[in-house]
């Protein structure tokens, strides 16, 4: 089971077995820990490069807790889709900045421009700001 931990102002820290593909299926990356962008203004999309700091992104990182499904053994897939969220497959358990479980299940879009009003989940701001990423 892989988890993502979301930080105070800050990026997604995820670990476990990750693979970062293309939104065209090519394998990007594999590796055991991932830091990704949350606030939009990262310059080596879909990762943290620290930008976060300068543009002074403001989330406590502590959502609702929302679905806890059981989960299955396996690794996670993380797809960035063009000008929008970072789509998640596979067994993942999200914690807030606090170490508490607040979503547990297999599928799910995060938010990588910084403008949902549901951080960490994707709520579709991405079009009304203009999201640009590859």
């Amino acid at each position: 089971m892989s988890q993502i931990t979301v930080t105070a102002d800050g990026p997604l820290h995820c670990t476990g077995a990750i693979e970062v593909s293309s939104p065209s299926g090519q394998l990007l990356k594999s590796d055991q820990e991932l830091w990704f962008c949350r606030c939009g203004a990262s310059k080596d999309k879909p990762y943290c490069d620290g930008s976060h700091k300068s543009v002074a992104f403001k989330d406590g990182g502590t959502p609702p807790v929302g679905e806890l499904s059981v989960l299955r053994a396996g690794g996670l897939s993380v797809t960035p889709r063009i000008d929008g969220p970072l789509k998640i497959r596979g067994s993942l358990e999200i914690l807030d900045a606090t170490g508490k479980t607040v979503w547990r299940g297999s599928d799910t879009a995060l938010c990588r421009c910084g403008a949902s009003t549901m951080k960490p989940f994707c709520d579709g701001s991405h079009r009304q700001i203009g999201f640009k990423a590859e």
